[in-house]
């Protein structure tokens, strides 16, 4: 077997990062998208199941979109991203791991804030059902 030359595995570490960082946005996209559309059944399951659910959901439907998208995105891409010839194997994969981490910071920061929001909307409707400007019944404000 031929071992692959350093532009080989300086264009893998590349792929590598486009596709994780496709996914990383497909996910976060993927779970506000979810936290949206199904509020209402989301409010019925406590907080931890809801959020497991949700995240689960959304790391199925980036999944299966990234198998999709990132074959265009490279071939959108090819030109630009692979023509750096001076690039060693570790500078790539140091870039890499940079990006990888930077995406990975504001998909963990998009989901937080996503999460906060949805949190606040359910605790929001509970706090009005407690309120004090309801009408008390007859029989109970007689008794005053």
């Amino acid at each position: 077997m031929i071992p692959p030359s350093d532009q080989e595995v300086a264009a893998y570490y590349r792929v590598g990062l486009i596709e994780t960082v496709l996914l990383l946005l497909l996910l976060l996209l993927a779970f506000g998208a979810i936290t949206v559309l199904a509020q209402e059944r989301w409010r019925r399951l406590s907080l931890t199941e809801s959020l497991l659910a949700r995240l689960a959901a959304g790391i199925v439907l980036a999944s299966i979109a990234v198998g999709g998208l990132s074959g265009v995105i490279l071939n959108l891409l090819q030109g630009s991203v692979f023509s750096d010839r001076t690039l060693t194997p570790v500078t790539s994969r140091n870039q890499a791991l940079l990006g990888i981490g930077l995406a990975l910071a504001v998909t963990v920061i998009g989901i937080i804030r996503i999460e906060q929001y949805h949190r606040g909307i359910s605790t929001r409707t509970s706090h009005e059902e407690e309120a004090d400007w309801k009408v008390e019944p007859p029989e109970a404000a007689g008794h005053r």
